[in-house]
C-alpha cells in the first residue's frame, strides 16, 4: 500500500504567510518599527530634526498615502519598494516645505494601540512644492544596510594584468567629460514643468574659506554628485571637546575638506544601534562600500527658497566612520575615523600681493576626492583675491598615490577656469582610482601655484617656408609668425630634420599648440593612451603630464607604416612584415602613423596651428665607373656641389632659392 503524505492545513497557512510576509533585517524591532504595510492614511505622528543649534526639534507629520513600488534609483515607479508621503506641520515648515539637510530625520506614526514606533526617515520632496509633502524612505529597508567595514580595497596589491581589457586614456577622458559637464545639465532638465517628480533630496555641502564665484563654478559639477555646494561661515577644525551626541533627529555630517578650506556634508541621524549610525535615507553617492568620516554638527539656520529649502550648518566634532553608501540611506559605526589625504599648497602671486602656504585633509572617495581637491586647488589660488580677468597660473604639483606611485604636473595655463584646472589635476586623481586594474586613491598632494597677473599667451598666425623641395636627411626651416596677448607679432625660425629613409613624394607639416597636437596623437599614435595594468596607467598619466602648453609642436606625418604591441611601438616596418603581425590576432596589436615631432619650447601658452607641405626628391645618381653605382650620402651638412654650367638649350626646371609657400592659421 503506498502511503501519502498529509500536511496539515495550519502549515499550509503559516507557509503562505511566511511567503506573502516580507523576511525582516536582523535588526528590525517591531516593538520599535513599523512595516510599511501597517501604514493607512489619516495616520498621524511626529518627526525629530535639527533646526538650529544642536537641539533636536519636534514636528508633527500625517499620512496621506502609500506609493507601491517606488524606485528612488530611477526616480520611477518599479518593484523595489513602498514611500509613504507624510504632510508635515511646525517648525515653519508650511512656510519652508522640505528642507534639504533634514535627509534621514526619524518620522515616528502611532499605531492602534497608542504607541509611537519609527516608520522611517524623511528623505524625498518635490522641486517648487508649495505643502510640505515629504517622502519617507521605510526604515525595515535602511536596516539591510551594513554599518561594518567592509573588506579592504585592493589598492596595494600586485597591479592586475588583463589581457583582454584594453584601457584608454582617451575614453576614459571622454566619459569624465559627459559625467562633469553633461551631467551638470540633469538638474535644470529635472525642474522642467513636465519634469518636477518625487526624488531624493539633494545633500547640502557647506563650504567655508571659499569665495562665492567659485562656489558658483563648482555648482554645476557637483549636481552630477547630488550635492549643492552652499557658502557658510568657517568654524576652524573640529575640537576635541565633547559634542552632541549622534542619536535619532541629530546632525549628521560628514566632512569632505577639512582646514583652511571646509567642505561637509549636512544631513540627519535617523537611528543608532548601539554603536552602529544609520542616516539621510537616500544614497549620498550610491557607492556601495565607503570609507568616509562622519560626526555630529551644528545648524545655523534654515534658508527658505522657492526651488528648495536648505540647512546651513558645519561639523562640530569627528566621531566615526561612514562603510556604506547605498539606495535606502548610508550606515556606519562610531568609534575610529579614517585617515585623510594631506594638502599642502604654496600659492604666490607674482605682484607681490599674496604669498601663503595652505593645510588641507580632505577625504578618501573614489568619485569625489578629484573633485574636492580641485576645489580646494581653486580655492587656494582664489580666497584672498579674485583672480585677474587676464592672468598665467604657473602650477607645480606632486600627487603621491597609495601604491607608491606618483604623478608630477609641471605646466602652465591662461586664464583658467574651473573645468582647466578639473581637468588638469582631477583627471589624474579619477584615472587612478577608477581604472579597471586596481583602484589607487591619492596619498598626499603638495606643490607651488605661481599667480601672475598679465595673460601670456600668443597666437599662431602663419608659417613661411622658403624652400619646398628637400632630399631625404634635410632640414626643413621655416618662420613662425605668432601674436602675443595685447604685443606686437613677432616671427620665431623653427627647424625639423627629415629622416634619412624618407621616401620620395609629398609630405604635410603641421605646426599647432598642444590640444592640436594632443589630437594628433590621439588620431595618428592610440597606443601612447593605452594600457593593460596599473603600471601602465601611470605610465600615460606621466606621459601626458609631460605635453607642455607653453610650446609649439612641429610634425611631419608619414604613411600608416607603424605598429604597436601594447605601448612598445615599432616604426617603419616593412609592408610584409607589419601585415603578419597586425593579422597574429593579439589584442594588444596597434597600427599608427609613424611621425616625428620637434618640440619647441616658447615664453606663451600658445594657441592654434598652421599647415604646409613638402617635397621629397630621390637623390640623383651619380656617374658610375667601372660598372659599380655611387650613392651620395644624405647629409645636410655635406657641401654642395659645384653647379654644373648652364644649358641654355633646355628649360632651367631647378628650384628656385626665391621659392617660398606660406601655411596659414
Amino acid at each position: 500500500m503506498r502511503s501519502r503524505w498529509i500536511i496539515p492545513g495550519w502549515m499550509l497557512i503559516a507557509a503562505a504567510v511566511c511567503i506573502a510576509q516580507p523576511v525582516a533585517p536582523p535588526l528590525f524591532d517591531t516593538t520599535k518599527y513599523m512595516r510599511v504595510s501597517e501604514v493607512r492614511p489619516g495616520m498621524t505622528g511626529y518627526g525629530l530634526s535639527v533646526f538650529f543649534g544642536t537641539k533636536i526639534a519636534r514636528f508633527d507629520v500625517e499620512v496621506v498615502s502609500v506609493l507601491k513600488d517606488f524606485n528612488p534609483k530611477t526616480d520611477g515607479l518599479g518593484p523595489n519598494s513602498d514611500i509613504v508621503l507624510i504632510r508635515c506641520h511646525g517648525q515653519n515648515l508650511e512656510h519652508t516645505g522640505a528642507i534639504e539637510g533634514m535627509s534621514g530625520s526619524p518620522i515616528y506614526l502611532k499605531d492602534d494601540t497608542g504607541h509611537y514606533r519609527m516608520i522611517g526617515a524623511f528623505a524625498y520632496g518635490w522641486p517648487l512644492a508649495k505643502d510640505p509633502i515629504a517622502g519617507v524612505q521605510p526604515i525595515e529597508q535602511m536596516l539591510k544596510l551594513s554599518p561594518q567595514p567592509h573588506v579592504p580595497s585592493t589598492q596595494h596589491a600586485t597591479p592586475r594584468m588583463a589581457s583582454n581589457v584594453n584601457w584608454s586614456y582617451t575614453d576614459a577622458l571622454a566619459a569624465f567629460r559627459h559625467r562633469v559637464i553633461e551631467l551638470s545639465q540633469s538638474r535644470e532638465k529635472s525642474f522642467d514643468v513636465g519634469g518636477i517628480h518625487l526624488q531624493p533630496l539633494t545633500t547640502p555641502i557647506a563650504a567655508s574659506g571659499m569665495p562665492a564665484n567659485l562656489l558658483r563654478e563648482f555648482s554645476a559639477l557637483a549636481d552630477g554628485f547630488s550635492a549643492a555646494p552652499l557658502q557658510t561661515m568657517s568654524t576652524g577644525s573640529p575640537t576635541t571637546e565633547p559634542a552632541a551626541k549622534l542619536e535619532p533627529g541629530s546632525v549628521l555630517a560628514v566632512p569632505l575638506l577639512m582646514g583652511d578650506m571646509d567642505l561637509t556634508a549636512i544631513g540627519t541621524c535617523t537611528e543608532t544601534i548601539g554603536n552602529k549610525i544609520f542616516g539621510f535615507g537616500h544614497a549620498f553617492n550610491n557607492e556601495g562600500a565607503i570609507s568616509l568620516p562622519m560626526g555630529s554638527g551644528e545648524i545655523y539656520t534654515v534658508i527658505a527658497n522657492l526651488m528648495t529649502s536648505f540647512k546651513v550648518g558645519s561639523l562640530t566634532q569627528i566621531q566615526g566612520t561612514l562603510n556604506t553608501d547605498e539606495l535606502y540611506g548610508v550606515a556606519g559605526m562610531i568609534g575610529s575615523s579614517p585617515n585623510m589625504i594631506p594638502i599642502t599648497l604654496h600659492v604666490i602671486y607674482t605682484d607681490g600681493s599674496q604669498d601663503r602656504v595652505y593645510h588641507m585633509q580632505m577625504a578618501a572617495h573614489p568619485k569625489l576626492t578629484p573633485l574636492i581637491g580641485t576645489v580646494a586647488i581653486s580655492a587656494a589660488i582664489s580666497a584672498t583675491r579674485e583672480l585677474p580677468e587676464y592672468h598665467t597660473l604657473d602650477y607645480d604639483l606632486t600627487l603621491d598615490f597609495a601604491n607608491g606611485q606618483s604623478v608630477h604636473l609641471v605646466n602652465e595655463m591662461v586664464n583658467t577656469e574651473a573645468q582647466d584646472i578639473m581637468f588638469a589635476m582631477g583627471v589624474p586623481m579619477m584615472m587612478a582610482a577608477e581604472n579597471p586594474f586596481q583602484r589607487v586613491m591619492v596619498k598626499s598632494i603638495t606643490g607651488t601655484l605661481r599667480i601672475t597677473p598679465e595673460a601670456e599667451q600668443a597666437k599662431i598666425l602663419s608659417v613661411q617656408v622658403p624652400k619646398q623641395r628637400y632630399k631625404s636627411g634635410e632640414t626643413v626651416r621655416a618662420y613662425v609668425s605668432y601674436r602675443p596677448f595685447r604685443g606686437e607679432e613677432e616671427i620665431i625660425p623653427v627647424e625639423i630634420a627629415l629622416p634619412s629613409d624618407l621616401e620620395e613624394g609629398t609630405y604635410d607639416l603641421q605646426l599647432s599648440d598642444w590640444q592640436n597636437y594632443l589630437q594628433t596623437e590621439q588620431a595618428t599614435r592610440p597606443f601612447r593612451f593605452n594600457a593593460l595594468n596599473t603600471n601602465q596607467v601611470f605610465a600615460v598619466l606621466r606621459d601626458m603630464a609631460n605635453i607642455k602648453r607653453n610650446a609649439m609642436y612641429l610634425r611631419l606625418l608619414r604613411d600608416p607604416d607603424g605598429v604597436a604591441i601594447g605601448r612598445t611601438a615599432l616604426p617603419d616596418m616593412p609592408s610584409s612584415r607589419r601585415q603578419v603581425i597586425l593579422n597574429s590576432g593579439r589584442s594588444d596589436i596597434t597600427p599608427f602613423l609613424s611621425s616625428k615631432t620637434q618640440i619647441i619650447p616658447m615664453d606663451y601658452v600658445m594657441d592654434g596651428s598652421a599647415n604646409f607641405q613638402i617635397t621629397v626628391e630621390s637623390p640623383a645618381r651619380l656617374e658610375t665607373t667601372a660598372g659599380i653605382e655611387q650613392r651620395p650620402q644624405h647629409n645636410a651638412e655635406a657641401p654642395t656641389p659645384p653647379k654644373p654650367p648652364e644649358d641654355k638649350s633646355q628649360p632651367d626646371q631647378s628650384p628656385k632659392p626665391e621659392e617660398t609657400q606660406q601655411g596659414q592659421s
